[in-house]
């Protein structure tokens, strides 16, 4: 009897699972299994808010599992040392996986399948967090694109010529017997506190509904709406796709149906897939680069002269910059562990060009409290805003905070959600309140002078470029 296991990682979901579907079509008996690699959960690695949702989608996993009469195997320590052991223990030849893209990801695979190979095992691995690996999006001369426009021309072309539609998975197997099991661990034993923060419900059922809703409601504004913090405008999928709950293929396929469907969506639907091929942009340009991870894309901004200002970040990382909207965004984050995408380029654009700190420094403190924290997809977003990416914000376009949340929240509502001490201040001066008059007592007037950093930002961009082109 054959039999095998899989390995669940950010693939947290039973239906269009690549690695699962193959592995169930050749076993006759068969585990799941999810490591909690320490690495991953004591070294920092992974947020609070981000482990937290982890734990509940494996949890629902698990119960999703359960009903068909399989139990979630949950092991601790090192993949590459207790898969194996685990393969010896079930009697098991087949290991199933999906492939991971990151580079800690790939190095830990690597060893995985290095350690099943040697003890005569099987490894069946399948691209599943995304559609196309890097390898299959070129340009005619066979490298990797650095600018998404042709990019998605490509993309699609691919989709067109063979969509990669989601699999089915066929009748589970029955469970290898008599395995013991651990439970999964509460949040509480990494000293993560349940309910610090505000997140959504876990797990594959509440993210087809989310999908659901946002295609039943929201979908036909969104290219109207994905701007507006003070709308829920947007699809709120990304800590659901981080995880697998869902997959991306099922998210296109249903778009694309929901267009079919009822043509009037199609603008709307059309700008949201856009935002999903985004992600696979940013995820092709970090298989390609894994040096974005520590240094900008753009060498020539190398020599780019930051700021080490502790005071001017803390304030920004406490949304008590004096500038509403950015205030507003960093509260969001660290209340909820999500920032509306448009308040994420603000505040990034904030941090880099106002302040001048570098933009390593966003994206470690993003990743720590972002529920949907992607090593590509946030590292592609800070890169953008700090003009040191792929196909980057150009330098010269600031965005100035006041004018951003007068266009993007008009009214203030998002502000004073956030900012509940501007409560009181009138519309037309809630992302400028100094304007009204005197601050409110316990809110800050702004830390540095926008048109003057500005320019500063000028400069500085200006000279590492000059430095560039020299070397």
């Amino acid at each position: 009897m054959t039999r095998g296991l899989h390995w669940f990682r950010n693939d947290l979901r039973l239906s269009d699972n690549s690695a699962l579907a193959a592995l169930v079509e050749r076993a006759e008996a068969w585990l799941p299994v999810f490591v909690l690699d320490p690495r991953m959960l004591e070294g920092g690695s992974s947020g609070g808010p981000r482990t937290r949702f982890l734990l509940d989608c494996l949890s629902r996993l698990a119960s999703d599992l359960e009903k068909r009469g399989v139990p979630l195997l949950v092991r601790h320590g090192r993949p590459e040392q207790v898969l194996p052991k685990l393969l010896t223990e079930t009697g098991a030849r087949l290991l199933s996986f999906n492939r991971a893209l990151t580079p800690f990801g790939r190095r830990r695979d690597a060893a995985v399948a290095l350690a099943v190979g040697k003890m005569g095992g099987e490894v069946i691995e399948r691209l599943d967090h995304v559609v196309f690996a890097a390898s299959e999006i070129r340009t005619q001369k066979g490298s990797a694109y650095s600018v998404y426009s042709p990019y998605r021309k490509t993309w699609w072309r691919r989709w067109w010529e063979a969509p990669r539609l989601p699999v089915r998975l066929g009748a589970l197997p029955p469970p290898i017997p008599d395995v013991p099991f651990d439970r999964i661990p509460d949040p509480r034993e990494f000293g993560l506190e349940a309910g610090a923060v505000a997140l959504p419900v876990g797990g594959e059922a509440a993210a087809r509904q989310r999908l659901e809703q946002f295609l039943s409601v929201a979908a036909g504004r969104y290219h109207e709406d994905r701007d507006r913090p003070d709308r829920d405008g947007t699809s709120r999928l990304s800590p659901y796709l981080r995880f697998g709950a869902i997959s991306v293929r099922e998210c296109i396929a249903r778009g694309e149906e929901a267009i079919v469907a009822e043509p009037a969506l199609e603008s709307g639907v059309a700008k949201w897939l856009d935002e999903l091929l985004w992600r696979e942009f940013y995820s092709s340009i970090l298989e390609e680069n894994p040096r974005v991870l520590r240094g900008n894309y753009r060498s020539e901004y190398d020599s780019l002269v930051w700021n080490d200002d502790p005071a001017a970040f803390e304030a920004w990382c406490e949304g008590r910059t004096g500038y509403p909207i950015v205030d507003a965004g960093m509260r969001q984050l660290r209340e909820t562990g999500w920032m509306h995408n448009r308040v994420r380029m603000i505040v990034a654009s904030f941090l880099t060009k106002d302040l001048l700190i570098d933009w390593r420094e966003g994206e470690r403190f993003f990743f720590e409290h972002l529920v949907d924290g992607d090593p590509a997809s946030n590292n592609g977003g800070w890169q953008w805003a700090a003009s040191t990416g792929t196909d980057p914000q150009p330098y010269f376009r600031i965005f100035n905070p006041i004018a951003q949340g007068r266009r993007w929240d008009p009214r203030g509502d998002y502000v004073r959600r956030w900012v509940p001490e501007l409560q009181n201040v009138p519309t037309a001066q809630i992302h400028a309140p100094w304007e009204a008059g005197k601050l409110p007592a316990d809110y800050p007037a702004p830390i540095v002078d926008h048109a003057e950093r500005r320019e500063i930002a000028l400069e500085r961009f200006e000279d590492a470029r000059r430095a560039g082109a020299k070397s």
